[in-house]
């Protein structure tokens, strides 16, 4: 199998945070190349999935008319596409998509991932404060539009920790 497009859009697009998971599941960071920001016409992002692993939200896309994704998209080889399906608990929790998305200089075609219905939800979820920070940092090393850095602040709502949680409870 020939290497392939990705496109990211939730925590992926650090890429130190998903090279460090690409090693510690058995696949070189390296075999991911050519990154660069690309945007996704006519979907918007949501956090309308529950991760166990973060006890939070999660990223996930939907298709919405007149709406865009920011994100990266980089080549990728079949075993770092093997370690995507692990972390996205593909076919379970997330399936896989082909997409076209936008570069500077060209529509290139790519894989995605989308939350299965059976596993999405109709409201977002608060997210945990390191999966958010994964986010807004490299959304601003990549140079996202300042509007759509915008909109993942105030999508990216932090989630209680449970100190926090237990904090809010008051007792009569």
């Amino acid at each position: 199998m020939a290497n392939m497009n990705y496109f990211a859009y939730g925590s992926n697009i650090n890429l130190e945070h998903f090279s460090a998971y690409l090693a510690d599941h058995g696949a070189d960071p390296n075999d991911v190349g050519n990154c660069r920001h690309a945007t996704l016409l006519n979907y918007k992002l949501r956090t309308n999935y529950y991760a166990a692993t973060h006890r939070a939200g999660a990223c996930n896309i939907e298709f919405a008319k007149n709406e865009t994704v920011e994100g990266v998209v980089m080549t990728s080889t079949p075993s770092v596409r093997e370690v995507l399906r692990l972390k996205e608990g593909w076919p379970t929790c997330y399936t896989e998509v082909e997409i076209a998305v936008m570069t500077n200089d060209a529509e290139i075609s790519a894989f995605t991932y989308v939350v299965n219905a059976s596993r999405r939800l109709e409201w977002d979820l608060p997210v945990a404060r390191y999966y958010r920070d994964y986010i807004l940092s490299a959304a601003k090393r990549w140079g996202f539009s300042n509007a759509y850095r915008d909109h993942l602040h105030d999508l990216l709502k932090i989630a209680p920790t449970r100190h926090q949680a237990h904090r809010n409870i008051v007792i009569r």
